[in-house]
């Protein structure tokens, strides 16, 4: 199975039925949704619960780890014991009714190979024995030919789901698409764009550039391909598209959506505009 879905909630204005785009709005056209909030800081219960009430009871969340989680900070893993337990508090509704779909660990690109980064995967495995768990590479270094077999090995025995990506490919060393599951439940796919200037780009416009791109349909044809390869291997793949920057995400994914013939069922109801 192959579920579809974007991030950043409030960002699709074709989808929004009000002044922003809700959870409520995307659930009208994807059974799947990455939150990014959570980036910033740990949700209350009673948000994860207004989060379950805006959406079917087939919707289905990733959530990202917190940046002292994913290790964005000093010595995450260890410091920031304190909001692994407060995650995963806030996160038991969502688990309890089977709609979180994983906790999504975006790495930094300074987490690279070497053998304190991977006690620190083994940690996270440790704070979170019982939740689903993926893991983003943002450092290239764990997929040189080298180690390429054995960071997917590491993947497997921590029963980790990898996020296989597709960014722009720049000199800097850009993670590579690696389609490789590593979990027979879940792969995940995050589509950033292939905007290699954008992706490059420092300055106040930075976040919204670097995702700044519309896949072709060629594109979204050889992704599709990758994703059904993927689906061989795992039960399900869900594949989020991140390239935003210029509000291009929803359009692709339903494009997506069509070029694979993929149908899901118990969307959300379509608020009708009488005016």
């Amino acid at each position: 199975m192959i579920s579809v879905g974007l991030t950043a909630v409030a960002d699709h204005p074709d989808l929004a039925s009000g002044r922003v785009s809700s959870l409520a709005d995307l659930s009208t056209a994807f059974p799947v949704v990455e939150l990014d909030t959570t980036y910033y800081h740990v949700p209350s219960e009673q948000v994860v619960h207004r989060w379950l009430s805006q959406v079917p009871a087939t919707f289905r969340f990733v959530v990202k780890a917190t940046a002292a989680m994913s290790g964005h900070k000093v010595d995450a893993p260890r410091d920031a014991g304190a909001e692994f337990m407060a995650l995963k508090r806030a996160l038991a509704p969502m688990q309890a009714s089977g709609q979180l779909a994983a906790v999504l660990f975006q790495l930094p690109p300074y987490f690279g190979v070497s053998p304190t980064n991977i006690r620190v995967l083994h940690r996270i495995r440790q704070l979170y024995p019982d939740l689903p768990v993926a893991v983003e590479f943002r450092n290239a270094g764990w997929y040189l030919p080298e180690y390429q077999a054995e960071t997917l090995l590491l993947l497997r025995e921590l029963n980790f789901v990898h996020v296989v990506v597709d960014e722009p490919q720049t000199p800097a060393g850009s993670v590579p698409l690696v389609a490789e599951p590593t979990n027979p439940v879940l792969t995940i796919m995050r589509l950033h764009g292939r905007n290699v200037a954008g992706w490059q780009r420092g300055g106040a416009q930075w976040r919204s550039e670097r995702t700044n791109y519309r896949y072709s349909q060629e594109e979204l044809q050889a992704l599709g391909a990758v994703a059904q390869q993927l689906a061989d291997r795992s039960k399900q793949v869900i594949v989020i598209f991140n390239n935003n920057g210029h509000h291009d995400a929803s359009a692709n994914a339903q494009q997506f959506i069509q070029l694979l013939g993929l149908h899901y069922q118990g969307l959300g109801p379509r608020q009708l505009d009488l005016f």
